[in-house]
This record gives structure tokens, sequence and C-alpha cells, in this order.
């Protein structure tokens, strides 16, 4: 008996192996395709803008050679002489930002002595952003609650080339941002969660909001409101007021835990903003009134929230208008290519819409799931709304945590219609298939389309 169950144990663990090494071959070889593609067709390519390689190169040479900034867990993207004269004569303001996100490439500096590694920075950005995507993938599987060994190859595949060849995916190609480090952490630690390993969740969670403290700040602010909300309107369910934190700690006790890890990064930043102001340092960065577009009528990059929701369309639209590549064509081919142009980026604002509908429908659908989706999509949606201007014209940096949203809601859309219309396994497959390929264009030509800055 014993050896009959060790037996279909070993087969099962066999069987399942293979479909997990199967899933990462259609990840790699969707990569692949992808990057060699836009390498070669789009035309930015895929590696770093060189004005975001000169940041990368200042922020590390800055920890080693202006100690005095680092010992406050700051680096800076100016020149080290100028940070330097900064500091040491108090000439002019510096623009500084949080040291975390490059220990390591510091690290490897420090090991190699030069900057050679840089030239391969595009190629650990790639493995890293894929890596995320194949998160995603697992996770969105598990939120659509994907049983079946085919579909979880069929669907995991959609859900990833959905995220990986978005246009707020590819903009962090080009030039990342912090956004990228956060959501990769934070998607693991969901998925660590759903395996129930919390130790690692929580170091997970920890690492994530040390590297973007303005997600941790957001993510913190909905669970506090919707705790102390639900304690006014004295809900009889006592661990209603805990639904949206992760699986294991929808409790009390639950939720001592998350805001003791998730808030020593927003404490250790303060502590940090505090030290550096005090230290004499001047910077630059621009204040939060001028974030939100409030601050003067001169802030003329404030469009109010239609502009800041431009992030739908995964571009702006003002790039349609520009002619620096419209110079050499007739005045009639110039209209085409602007309507043509803001067709593009209307039909991903109605993609983006579609998805949005079907994290609604997947929502409503698998209540027990919105921890993963609900702290995160309120965050965003509060970004949006509060700090217009800021993501209006950050909109390649913030929007990328969108790209998630966008891959969850349009899969579980179509995987939804299709259960809806009473489409057989295959037939479903069948359909979905090309609308996927047809929306996978659309987003690449919207790539296509990506600003010089990127």
């Amino acid at each position: 008996m014993d050896f009959k169950f060790s037996y279909k144990v070993l087969i099962n663990n066999i069987y399942l192996n293979k479909i997990i090494t199967t899933k990462l071959i259609f990840y790699t070889i969707i990569a692949i395709v992808f990057y060699y593609f836009m390498q070669t067709y789009s035309p930015l390519g895929i590696n770093l803008r060189s004005y975001h390689y000169e940041r990368i190169l200042n922020a590390i040479r800055n920890i080693f050679e202006n100690p005095n900034l680092s010992l406050f867990g700051y680096t800076s993207y100016d020149s080290v002489q100028y940070v330097r004269n900064h500091i040491n004569h108090n000439i002019g303001t510096i623009y500084v930002i949080p040291i975390t996100t490059y220990i390591f490439p510091g690290i490897i500096y420090k090991i190699f002595g030069n900057f050679q590694f840089l030239n391969y920075a595009s190629i650990i950005d790639y493995v890293f952003i894929s890596l995320t995507g194949v998160l995603i993938a697992e996770v969105g599987c598990n939120a659509l609650s994907i049983k079946n060994n085919f579909d979880s190859i069929f669907y995991g595949s959609v859900i990833f080339i959905l995220f990986l060849t978005s246009p707020w995916t590819y903009r962090l190609m080009l030039a990342p941002w912090f956004e990228v480090g956060f959501l990769a952490f934070y998607i693991l630690s969901v998925y660590f969660f759903i395996k129930d390993l919390k130790i690692a969740a929580l170091a997970s969670l920890f690492l994530s909001f040390l590297i973007s403290w303005i997600w941790a700040f957001l993510m913190n602010l909905f669970l506090i409101l919707f705790v102390f909300v639900s304690k006014l309107y004295k809900t009889s369910n006592n661990n209603f007021k805990y639904k949206y934190l992760p699986n294991g700690l929808q409790n009390k006790n639950g939720f001592l835990i998350y805001l003791s890890i998730s808030l020593l990064p927003l404490i250790i930043n303060f502590i940090s903003r505090i030290l550096i102001k005090f230290s004499g340092i001047e910077t630059s960065n621009s204040p939060a009134l001028f974030r939100i577009g409030i601050d003067k009528l001169q802030n003329i990059h404030h469009g109010g929230l239609l502009a800041a929701f431009q992030f739908l369309s995964a571009n702006r639209f003002s790039l349609c208008l520009d002619s620096y590549n419209l110079t050499q064509i007739n005045e009639f081919k110039k209209y085409i290519s602007i309507f043509n142009c803001s067709l593009s980026l209307v039909g991903q604002v109605l993609l983006s819409l579609f998805s949005i509908l079907g994290l609604f429908l997947l929502l409503r659908k698998k209540p027990k799931i919105k921890w993963m989706i609900v702290p995160i999509s309120w965050s965003l949606l509060a970004f949006i709304f509060i700090f217009q201007q800021s993501f209006a014209v950050h909109l390649q940096g913030h929007s990328y945590i969108f790209g998630l949203l966008f891959a969850f809601g349009l899969t579980y859309l179509l995987k939804y219609l299709s259960e809806v219309f009473g489409l057989s396994i295959v037939t479903s497959k069948i359909i979905i298939l090309p609308i996927v390929i047809g929306v996978v264009i659309n987003s690449i030509r919207v790539c296509f389309i990506t600003g010089i800055n990127g």
C-alpha cells in the first residue's frame, strides 16, 4: 500500500515537473522572440536610453565618492563633481534618490573596478522583467482558479505575453524606474503568501516597500483606512476588517505583523529625509504640491485628471502631434499618420477599459483573491487622483503597475466571455488566440510610438 502510494506521488511529481518545465519553455520562447523583434524593428530598440545609462553611472559613483550623501541612504543622478561642490561649498542644489536599487550594481562595480558590466545592464533588466512576468503569470493562474494543467500553460502564457508586450512594460525596459523592483518583490511576496511561506513573503514585502516608499505609504494607508472605517461601522464579523490582508494574516495579530514589516521602510525613509535636511544638503527634488499640480499657474505640465489618465493609452497623445518623424512626408500623409497614431492609442484605451471590466468581474466572481488585487489597485487609483501632475509627466514609470492589472483583467475577461457564450474548452482557446495576437500587435504598435526619452 505504501509502495503504491509512493509510486503515485512520484508519478504525479514527474508529471507536475513536466508541466512546470513546459511553461518555462513557453515563457522563455515568448520573451526571446519579443526582445529580438523589438530590437530589430522598434525605432528605439530595447537597449537602455543613453540618459538613463548616465544616471546609473552617476548614482553608483556617488555612493562611493560622496559618502556624506550615501550615509543618509541616498545617492544622486547628478555628476560626482557637482554633488561634491554642493556638499563642500554649498553650490546649487542636487537631485537625490534612495540608494536601495543601486546597492547591488555598486557591489559589482567594487568587484570589477570598472563600469564594463553596465554594457550588460540591459540583459539583466530583460531577465528581471521576464521573471516578474513569470511570477505574474503564475499568480494570475491561481487568481483565475485554473486547475487544468493544459489550461495553466495556455492562460499562463496569455498573461505572460500580455504583460511583457504591453507598452507599460516596454517603457521600463528603456529606462527602468523604482517600480520595476517594487513590483517584482511585491508579486514575489504574493506568490509566497499563496504557497504559505510567510517568512519569505514578509521579507519580499519589506524589500518591495524599501524600494518604493510611495507605494508602501499608499498600500498601508488603504489597509489602515479599511480597518478604521470597519470599526466605525462595527461590522459583526471581527475578521471582516482584515479581509484585504494576505492569506494567513487576516486577523488582528496578522494585521500588526503586516504593519510592523511594511511601516518599517516608511520610518527608515522618514528618518533619512530628516537627517539629510538637517545636514544642510539642499535638494532639487520637486515638492509635493508641484507633483500634485496646484502649486502655481505656471506649472504648465499639469493637465488635470484627464492628463493623469493618459496612462490608459500607455503613451501620450501629444506624441501623435509631434512632427519629428513626419518632416519627410507630404501634408496629406501627415494627417494619415496622426490619425492612425491616435487610433492606436484610442484602441489601447479601450483595451485598458476592457481589462478593468475584467478585473471587476474577477473580483465579483472570486472574492477570496481580493487581497491580491484591491490594495494595489486602490493605491494606483489614489496615486492618479492625487498626484495628477506627477502621474501625467512620469507616466512612463508609475503606470508600470497597470501592466499587472491589464494582464489579469483582460485574460479573465476573455475566459469569462467564453464561458458566458458556452464555448467548449477547445473552441474558446481557438477564438481567444487571434484576439490575444491582435492585442499584442496593437500593444507593439503603441510601443513603436514611444517617445525618444522612453
